[in-house]
């Protein structure tokens, strides 16, 4: 039960975020004068606040940071079981794969061998049991997967579009003399994050080599007019070893940024 609770629990983190942040980004735009915060065609103010109003909007942008920080590691911490369900996946796949390989090479050999009527060696029946153990496995990973990783991706989503936010008010606060060595700094995590979300969306394509792993973005049919997205991630063998779950979102780059991410975090390799 608490593997299924863990979804609800990192989506109520990054709204907790939300609820905490928005309203002081809110303040800060209001006091400032900043249009269009955030967005290409963003204007920044031609005047600047007194030295005293400007630390006290210091003040609450460095708290901000301290809040997105301590939430963004609680739902680093919430979203730790996904690397041990990602190991294996990967890992069974790769024994699976080889399995039904050694299997399909024994039937093949066996073809060539008379055999008694009803007669099935005993290794045949060790490989066939030890599938039919593997491919549930591998399903239950990927259904734990693919709900945790969808809250994850709305969390990650949200903490990318709040640190744009927050880059727009350091980019007023230094223009005015602020020194940027009294910007608190922003975690790992959350830098993380903003790296490949915004790496991503510089690429000029969906599909792309990463650690190994091809990521590319598979559209499966959901009625006659709408189709649905997903990130996935295959090795060199062309195998699917880790993907997002289906998605209604056209952002293609979130999906290839969920991926890297996952791949970062979990350290793997494409064999």
């Amino acid at each position: 039960m608490a593997g299924n609770k863990l979804p609800l629990l990192i989506i109520n983190s990054s709204q907790k975020l939300i609820n905490q942040l928005v309203p002081t980004i809110t303040q800060i735009i209001t006091e400032t004068g900043i249009k269009n915060i955030g967005q290409p065609n963003m204007e920044m103010p031609t005047t600047c606040l007194s030295k005293n109003e400007l630390n006290s909007i210091l003040q609450l942008r460095n708290n901000m940071v301290d809040q997105l920080n301590s939430i963004s590691r609680t739902i680093e911490t919430l979203s730790k079981p996904i690397d041990t369900l990602n190991t294996v996946v990967t890992t069974t796949s790769t024994i699976l794969d080889a399995t039904k390989t050694a299997r399909t090479a024994a039937n093949v050999a066996l073809s060539f061998i008379p055999l008694a009527p009803g007669a099935a060696p005993a290794a045949i029946n060790v490989l066939g049991d030890l599938i039919n153990v593997l491919d549930p496995n591998i399903q239950t990973a990927k259904n734990k997967i693919s709900s945790i990783s969808e809250a994850l991706d709305y969390a990650n989503d949200k903490i990318f579009k709040l640190l744009n936010l927050l880059k727009s008010i350091d980019l007023y606060l230094t223009r005015c003399g602020i020194p940027s060595s009294d910007l608190s700094n922003t975690s790992e995590y959350v830098n993380r994050i903003d790296q490949q979300y915004t790496q991503v969306q510089e690429s000029p394509t969906s599909s792309q080599v990463y650690n190994g792993f091809t990521l590319d973005i598979v559209e499966e049919q959901f009625s006659p007019t709408i189709k649905r997205i997903k990130g996935v991630a295959r090795n060199s063998q062309g195998i699917i070893l880790l993907q997002t779950p289906l998605s209604f979102t056209t952002s293609t780059q979130v999906l290839i940024a969920e991926l890297k991410l996952i791949i970062d975090r979990s350290n793997l390799k494409a064999y």
